[in-house]
């Protein structure tokens, strides 16, 4: 049994959010759960352990279209469709931007 290292609860998002890498302008992938440190990724491009973003969440709520946030890899793993599944941190988020994204964890459902 894994154990488990999260110290804020996780939840499927309410709404869809595609994460960009800022840098080069490309599609990071799809949040599939997140929380308000962290959040799992399902991305179609190779991502390793340790490797920072700055991004762009991609999203429609109410007038919002995107946050800002810097990422670290915690941890990746290639599936047997070639998507990643990659486990980030987040290390860099504007105090405006984590209140939305505090907005949508506490609108999603808990899993």
């Amino acid at each position: 049994m894994s154990k488990e290292y999260r110290k804020t609860k996780r939840v499927k998002p309410n709404v869809d959010i595609n994460v960009v890498d800022m840098i080069i302008g490309t599609d990071l992938g799809e949040v599939l759960n997140i929380s308000a440190d962290g959040l799992l990724v399902a991305s179609k491009k190779l991502i390793t352990i340790g490797e920072l973003f700055q991004t762009e969440w991609h999203f429609s709520v109410r007038g919002i279209k995107s946050i800002s946030v810097g990422l670290e890899c915690l941890w990746s793993e290639t599936q047997y469709t070639n998507l990643c599944l990659c486990g980030f941190y987040i290390i860099d988020i504007s105090p405006d931007d984590q209140n939305i994204l505090d907005r949508i964890i506490s609108q999603s459902k808990e899993i």
